[in-house]
């Protein structure tokens, strides 16, 4: 007598299912790859107890995938075949961007008989997620993929949960096109773009095993703080350290390894901390820095250094002070004028040039200079 394979699929779900994050949400979930041989498509069938819908959004393993099938549910769990989103996509309009995860394809499948069918020379399919955004891509709309710029001449509506956008290759406008970040229209409505990625508990920390803690994280464009911005999140081995997509590192093993922070959409931006796993009774010790985040020309501020040991503040450690222009430029903007305990006295420069310019101010642990944290200190002109 033979099982039935659904209970079975449920079984592994609970035994077997591993976290992944469906449209940015924790859940359990089992995922195979949809064929024996290796594709280009990446096809994978997923398993959920949860619902799923087409056009889902599913991080699995530091990739991203869309839910492109129609979705089969029985009593306990739900199931259907997903892809690999190959491709990032910006959408300009009229200055405001914004980014897709999609699935993109130069040739594509018959429904009715299966069969590849190839597309023209120079013509692509585009999938995405149905959603407030995507809903309000128009005809003729640009963008740009690999460094080549696309129009759209065709949108197919009738895909529960998935918009289809049928483009053809256009012409680089070099007045207006960002084509090294791939955006269309990008100069036409903004200026350029700086931006950083800075974690603020320093180069190295520790975590306890089995524990978790959050990493703080923030980004600036052009200085200016960025609200919830797109960061994904690298583990150099997650054996020892794993990280999830909001940032909630866990100790595993003991031994240390490295979280990276990137901006999802420009991945150059980055930061990085090395991470130690501790067991209980280590000390692990933070820095923090208080003082004015901003100068003014020839002005002066103090600046204290706070050290914990488990959250808790200590006061029989020290720090050294160090300076730095934020762009790591020559001379030094400031300069420290006086240094007492854990206190510093910092001062701008007289230089007019200095508006809008930066510098770092490092308190590095004597007991251990591994331990380092910095402070931002914008500087403006005194009028």
């Amino acid at each position: 007598m033979t099982r039935s394979l659904e209970p079975m699929m449920d079984f592994f779900l609970r035994e077997k299912g591993e976290l992944v994050h469906i449209n940015g949400v924790r859940q359990l979930a089992l995922i195979r790859d949809a064929t024996n041989t290796i594709q280009m498509t990446d096809e994978k069938i997923i398993r959920a107890a949860t619902p799923l819908h087409t056009g889902d959004i599913v991080d699995y393993r530091y990739e991203r995938y869309l839910i492109t099938s129609q979705v089969d549910q029985n009593e306990k769990s739900c199931r259907g075949r997903i892809r690999k989103c190959n491709q990032w996509l910006a959408l300009n309009w009229n200055g405001q961007v914004k980014w897709f995860d999609s699935v993109v394809e130069a040739r594509t499948f018959s429904t009715e008989t299966g069969k590849v069918i190839s597309m023209p020379e120079g013509n692509i399919l585009v999938s995405l997620q149905d959603n407030a955004d995507t809903r309000n891509i128009a005809l003729s709309q640009r963008f740009y993929m690999t460094h080549q710029p696309f129009k759209i001449v065709g949108i197919n509506h009738t895909l529960n949960g998935i918009i289809q956008l049928s483009c053809t290759l256009d012409s680089i406008n070099t007045a207006y096109d960002d084509v090294e970040h791939n955006i269309a229209d990008r100069w036409k409505y903004e200026i350029t773009h700086t931006y950083a990625l800075h974690i603020h508990q320093g180069t190295i920390t520790h975590v306890l095993l089995n524990e978790t803690i959050p990493l703080n994280v923030t980004a600036t464009d052009n200085g200016n703080e960025v609200t919830n911005p797109a960061i994904t999140y690298v583990s150099s081995d997650p054996s020892m350290v794993s990280v999830d997509q909001q940032g909630q590192v866990m100790g595993i093993a003991l031994g240390q390894a490295s979280i990276t922070a990137k901006l999802t959409y420009h991945p150059t931006v980055l930061s990085t901390i090395e991470m130690r796993v501790v067991e209980t009774g280590t000390h692990i010790y933070s820095i923090a820095i208080t003082g004015n985040p901003m100068l003014k020309t020839g002005q002066s501020s103090s600046y204290v250094s706070h050290i914990y040991d488990h959250g808790v503040e200590v006061f029989d450690q020290s720090v050294e002070w160090s300076l730095r222009n934020q762009d790591d430029s020559t001379p030094t903007k400031g300069s420290i004028t006086a240094s007492t305990g854990n206190s510093v006295a910092v001062k701008a420069g007289s230089s007019s040039g200095s508006s809008n310019k930066a510098l770092i101010l490092t308190a590095t642990l004597v007991s251990d200079p591994s331990m380092t944290i910095e402070k931002t200190i914008s500087l403006k002109n005194l009028f």
